[in-house]
């Protein structure tokens, strides 16, 4: 399902340190940005769409997130070029592709009854009535277009493949006085890797699928451009609007806000490889619980030799027995005299590896279920149960590889952080910015051009 633009803040926002003046007295305009205005209509209109995914959202919200996006998304287009800000990589969408999907999902929640009395009034009430001629995709076609049958290390289309799919037509229509096409290039052209190894699977079913619905965002598009009354100018601030939002978006994956924090985004690792041991420091002192680690345990154990004998003793420990005197009863191990004691296991003691590695992550005060073990060098496996008597924790070592990662990743992150909000409180505090005061009344109107 197409994802709605939801046109409210992407995070969580600061204080800037200039509001933008509330002394527009326009009452078509809600806001001007350095001489563009946007109108009242456009804003209600992206009211509408945010309301469909956070119902309590407010207009003024809206038009601070509008502003926003744009101010940040001027900014990061002289700064990254478009490429690197709206993903344009083998697996995903096209960008024209992922700004058309959004637009189209904004175009139906703003006018979704609208549209569909206008699909219905169409001849057959629906959009079969515009299509004039339909043309499947048979095997020769697709021949043409991708050549014999092959593995491909990359799922694209040559010169002559592509010249072969502009040439198909799958669907042929007539829309607001107007012939048009859809040819198997646009299809191609469409879709993600998922579409395009079915395409290249020579699905033809799925091709004339993907052709009716490249109709039907077009249907909207056009409806929306000559019978919604949304004028030329709102048409162009909406559209922008999408544009600015993807490029927000991926400004802030470009330097590591939205990225997770063990990505390999390159921003990132340039802040965490600059990050110095004192700012380590810093944040281990802050942050100590993210370190905690258990230092040793305190255990006893009981050894058989094989599966049937371990879950008998397994059995009896669950009804209430005694563990140290199971353990002088029936294990085989040299502890079985004092009760299966192994005593203190500290960390990274190599000795008794397979012990370590169950008990440091077993609940003190639990038996484990039977598990089998190497057992004695050179001599049969065995199955053990073991039992945690005390866990003592402490820290890792602030000088630790894992506290340097760790602690790295996480002010870099803090660093990405504090840039977004520095860029964003900056171009608020530059930037000609007037709102209309009359859609920001005492209870919605936010405080030194906060989006909540």
């Amino acid at each position: 399902m197409l994802r709605v633009l939801l046109l409210i803040a992407l995070l969580p926002m600061l204080p800037a340190q200039a509001a933008p003046r509330h002394d527009l007295d326009d009452p078509q305009l809600a806001a001007i940005v350095d001489g563009e205005p946007i109108s009242q209509r456009a804003i209600t209109l992206m009211h509408a769409v945010a309301q469909k995914r956070r119902p309590e959202t407010t207009v003024p919200e809206v038009i601070l997130s509008v502003v926003e996006d744009r101010l940040v998304a001027r900014e990061a287009r002289a700064t990254y070029p478009e490429s690197a800000l709206i993903s344009n990589n083998k697996v995903g969408y096209a960008p024209a592709i992922q700004i058309q999907e959004r637009l189209v999902a904004n175009f139906q929640a703003m006018f979704a009854r609208e549209i569909a009395l206008a699909v219905h009034a169409e001849k057959g009430g629906n959009l079969n009535g515009i299509v004039t001629r339909r043309r499947p995709v048979l095997p020769a076609d697709w021949q043409a277009v991708f050549g014999k049958p092959r593995l491909l290390l990359e799922l694209s289309l040559d010169e002559a493949g592509r010249k072969a799919a502009a040439a198909h037509v799958v669907l042929a229509y007539r829309l607001g006085g107007q012939n048009g096409t859809v040819t198997l290039l646009d299809v191609y052209s469409a879709q993600h890797v998922q579409g395009r190894n079915r395409l290249h699977a020579r699905d033809s079913a799925f091709a004339m699928e993907q052709a009716q619905q490249l109709l039907e965002r077009r249907y909207v598009l056009d409806w929306v451009q000559h019978r919604s009354g949304v004028s030329a100018a709102d048409y162009q601030t909406l559209t922008r609007a999408v544009e600015d939002r993807l490029v927000r978006e991926g400004w802030t994956n470009v330097i590591g806000v939205t990225s997770d924090i063990h990505s390999d985004n390159a921003h990132l690792k340039a802040l965490a490889a600059a990050v110095t041991p004192a700012e380590v420091e810093a944040f281990y002192n802050a942050n100590k619980e993210q370190f905690i680690r258990i230092e040793r345990v305190r255990a006893r154990h009981i050894r058989l030799a094989d599966f049937e004998a371990a879950n008998r003793a397994y059995a009896r420990l669950q009804k209430g027995e005694d563990f140290s005197a199971l353990a002088r009863e029936v294990s085989l191990a040299d502890s079985a005299a004092k009760g299966g004691e192994l005593g203190w296991i500290e960390q990274g003691d190599r000795i008794v590896p397979w012990i370590e590695s169950i008990a440091f992550v077993q609940k003190p005060g639990t038996v484990s279920r039977p598990f089998r073990s190497p057992g004695v060098a050179g001599g049969a496996s065995v199955w053990e149960i073991l039992l945690v008597d005390e866990r003592i924790e402490g820290y890792q070592a602030v000088d630790s590889e894992s506290v340097r990662y760790v602690a790295g990743q996480a002010v870099a992150k803090q660093k990405a952080l504090a840039q977004y909000h520095e860029t964003r409180e900056r171009l608020l505090r530059t930037t000609d910015i007037r709102l209309n005061p009359a859609l920001f009344d005492s209870a919605d109107k936010p405080a030194a051009g906060v989006a909540r």
